[in-house]
């Protein structure tokens, strides 16, 4: 095993980290580790465990969850991933795919000696508890010559089919990088003839497509290809990658600095302009950050040296020793934690995400109505629980729903939102409480950009709560249910500062007989009720149902008002009122037939 330590310091990506020097062109991190172990020829999962160090249930596992997913959630498992896939917690995976396949221009036949999809441990496993399972075929370079070759192409699609057909798969995914606009039409072309090929041998093989974070080069034609494909895996991270001439995050949720704006919710807007169905759209998120070296490590944003940076994975920063508490910083404009220290002589600076700064990405797929999220890669949180959980809390059944929450636009808490945005999402608190939303700022571009408030989960008319635009802020805004909704619409000119918010819960009073405020300004009687009711020293603003369905709107200024709710029939309403000093309290009011 001498050759395996010699390696092991420098080469761990999943305690360790990879040294690479920086490069002019850009190497994606799919393509930077695929060209890093491709050394590694015809190695066994204990071999990769050995060269990476990893040593299973070294940290804590937990229980398989018991929830199912109400989103896609995919994982890319790299073939050097070793036995990590023991850690995998199936039930919040629904689609594994096995990276990779590597596609030889000239010929279409694989070319990565580790492809081991006919034998592989982690694809029988993955097949026995229910998980898809997919291949991953990547291309770096070479691209014109494989659509110059129709032989080489078919060579390629007939060998998917066969691997497919032998394991009994789901499906492939295309991993072509390095492409552009003379890309364009031949890849629409090799895209269509794939896809009627994967039909004919099965209907039920899937087809799905990686997209850069940045399509800097009009890339994909995205009309054209939504029809072929099931789903696009969005490779939303390396927005600073290993050649970055500045230190940032791996996958900003907002802009990080104005000079440099690409951020996740930039890259979704796009793609969505473009003609993808959101819920086509998977967001592919790093459990990696990366480390530089830098020349000024308490700096934001830090210059980087050019003579080293290192991929470093949730489970190498997990135990690494500069990774600590003290060595950690958080940066508000772009919503990442980093951490600075000094490793020697050499002052660095490593972006990585925590379970809160992810948590706030999945908060954004949901916001979007993306289909689900990609993960790059799995096994690298080896052991650790923590997203694990943040699945479970977002995209399952056992959604975890809180009363307290921040909400911000697209640009985060301190920069613009971006032009042609246009999505609406619904904020829910626990079953019992009415949803309060403060906006504490609020400017878009009058009568261009509007935000509008519906009352509970649909974005009817009838549900309408206002409609906001300029400076006309909502205030505080309560919905008659556990739930209100958010919509947003910008146009393609000008933005601005957008809208903060607190989401909070407001418990409605409910009294058996009598309701009086502890001050005694304000009491309701009888509630429940079989007909009417008293208001004393309150005005008496709006009466919903319990679908937030707005039924009456009336005001009275006397010190006693009488409401009969017997026209309205049995069951459960919510009421406004207005106390002598201005202020709204919500009440539920039960009518009963006795």
């Amino acid at each position: 095993m001498k050759l395996f330590t010699k390696y092991l310091v420098l080469i761990s990506f999943f305690y360790g980290s990879m040294v690479v020097a920086q490069q002019p062109a850009f190497k994606s991190i799919m393509q930077e580790q695929a060209n890093f172990y491709s050394q590694y020829k015809n190695y066994t999962d204990v071999q990769f465990d050995s060269l990476n160090n990893i040593t299973n249930n070294k940290l804590a596992s937990s229980k398989q969850a018991t929830c199912n997913l109400t989103k896609k959630v995919l994982g890319w498992h790299p073939y050097w991933g070793g036995t990590t896939y023991t850690n995998y917690q199936w039930s919040l995976l629904s689609d594994l795919v096995y990276f990779d396949y590597d596609v030889s221009p000239t010929t279409g036949n694989n070319i990565n000696t580790s492809f081991a999809w006919s034998t592989a441990s982690v694809v029988t496993v993955a097949k026995a508890n229910g998980t898809k399972i997919h291949i991953c075929a990547t291309m770096f370079s070479g691209h014109s010559s494989f659509w110059a070759s129709s032989t080489a192409q078919t060579t390629f699609i007939n060998n998917i089919i066969s691997l497919l057909n032998a394991r009994q798969g789901n499906g492939v995914n295309i991993d072509f990088e390095g492409m552009g606009s003379s890309d364009n039409a031949p890849f629409v072309t090799f895209i269509t003839n794939l896809n009627n090929a994967l039909n004919a041998a099965n209907p039920s093989y899937e087809l799905s497509l990686c997209l850069y974070a940045v399509d800097w080069s009009n890339t994909f034609n995205i009309p054209a290809l939504t029809a072929q494909v099931d789903y696009f895996t969005i490779m939303g991270y390396d927005y600073y990658y290993g050649g970055s001439s500045q230190a940032g995050p791996t996958a900003p949720l907002y802009n990080y600095q104005p000079s440099y704006n690409y951020t996740l919710g930039k890259t979704i807007t796009y793609y969505i302009k473009q003609g993808a169905p959101a819920n086509k759209l998977l967001m592919g998120l790093p459990y990696y950050g990366r480390e530089w070296e830098v020349t000024q490590n308490s700096t934001l944003p830090a210059a980087t040296t050019g003579s080293f940076n290192t991929s470093r994975t949730l489970a190498a920063v997990s135990t690494g020793t500069a990774y600590t508490p003290g060595n950690k910083f958080w940066e508000g404009n772009c919503y990442s934690p980093y951490y600075k220290f000094t490793s020697g002589t050499s002052l660095r600076q490593c972006w990585i995400d925590d379970v809160y700064s992810m948590g706030r990405k999945f908060k954004m797929v949901n916001q979007r109505g993306l289909g689900g999220i990609a993960i790059w890669a799995l096994g690298y949180d080896n052991g650790l629980t923590g997203y694990w959980n943040l699945i479970k809390d977002h995209f399952s059944t056992c959604e975890l729903i809180t009363c307290n929450d921040s909400i911000f636009d697209m640009g985060g808490p301190t920069r613009n939102y971006y032009d042609n945005e246009n999505y609406a999402y619904t904020l829910s608190v626990p079953s019992g409480s009415l949803a309060q939303l403060q906006f504490i700022s609020f400017g878009t571009e009058l009568n261009y950009d509007t935000l509008w408030l519906y009352n509970g989960a649909s974005t009817s008319a009838a549900a309408l709560i206002g409609s906001y635009t300029g400076t006309n802020s909502p205030g505080i805004k309560v919905s008659t249910s556990n739930s209100i909704t958010v919509r947003f619409k910008s146009d393609g000119a000008t933005t601005s500062f957008g809208f903060k918010a607190m989401k909070s819960c407001i418990t409605p009073s409910i009294a058996t007989g009598f309701l009086e405020w502890a001050d005694h300004s304000i009491q309701v009687y009888p509630n429940p009720t079989s007909d009417k009711v008293t208001f004393k020293n309150c005005s008496l603003a709006k009466v919903y149902d319990s679908t937030g369905k707005l039924l009456v709107n009336v005001s009275s200024m006397e010190p006693i008002t009488n409401f009969d709710f017997g026209y309205l029939g049995t069951g459960l309403y919510f009421v406004e009122v207005v106390t002598p000093t201005h202020s709204k309290k919500i009440l539920k009011i039960i009518v009963s037939s006795n």
